[in-house]
């Protein structure tokens, strides 16, 4: 395939994204500023490390099979990786998507922006997404695969409200730690379906830019 400018400077992008990632870790593990600040496996329990640690993983595949094209020793990027690479950057654009509209303005920019929450609220969706949009021309899928985008929202929000619905903890901000369910199981259930639409329809947007930015791909 031909190696172009954009498809180096989706190589590097992608090499950013891993590198955000680490550094996200790094200060989560060191700044204990009570918000996303851990050195425990309990910080997996919130779907922004989640997925922040998904795009970093995909991005440093997509950089190797991307380093391997540059080399002259494959082709191409595996379709099931470009699909794997859609559904994780859906998943961290939803944290992005989220914290802007809904979190910040109600906890404060301050709260959502500082430190570790700077890499995996802001640098790392932002990187990952300017990368899928503009340079991976590889990104494209079949419409009907951007249904798999809402796999990591939609397993994470099951197990969540079962969680939440089985400790009876609606409105106890120590296991309801999102507050989604602060209002009872229905409004926690009508929550759970925003979250769903909203996750559907970034990875539906992705989709299309992407396809609008590379017209001519055969």
């Amino acid at each position: 395939m031909e190696i172009g400018k954009r498809f180096k400077i989706s190589f590097v992008l992608n090499i950013l994204v891993v590198a955000l990632v680490f550094l996200g870790v790094k200060v989560m593990a060191s700044v204990r500023d009570g918000v996303l600040s851990s050195n425990t496996w309990s910080v997996f329990k919130y779907f922004t490390f989640q997925s922040n640690i998904l795009v970093g993983i995909v991005a440093l595949l997509y950089a190797y099979f991307q380093w391997q094209i540059i080399k002259k020793k494959r082709d191409k990027i595996p379709h099931v990786l470009v699909v794997f690479n859609h559904v994780a950057v859906t998943a961290v654009g939803l944290t992005f998507v989220i914290v802007v509209a809904f979190l910040a303005p109600g906890y404060g920019y301050d709260k959502m922006y500082n430190n570790a929450n700077l890499f995996f609220h802001a640098l790392v969706p932002i990187a990952a997404i300017i990368n899928y949009l503009f340079f991976e021309k590889e990104a494209k899928i079949r419409f009907i695969e951007t249904l798999l985008a809402i796999i990591p929202s939609f397993l994470y929000g099951i197990v969540y409200f079962i969680v939440v619905a089985s400790l009876n903890a609606y409105g106890d901000l120590t296991i309801d730690f999102y507050g989604f369910g602060k209002d009872g199981p229905f409004m926690g259930a009508l929550n759970f379906l925003a979250v769903m639409a909203i996750a559907y329809a970034f990875g539906v947007f992705l989709y299309f830019i992407n396809n609008l930015c590379f017209k001519k791909r055969k």
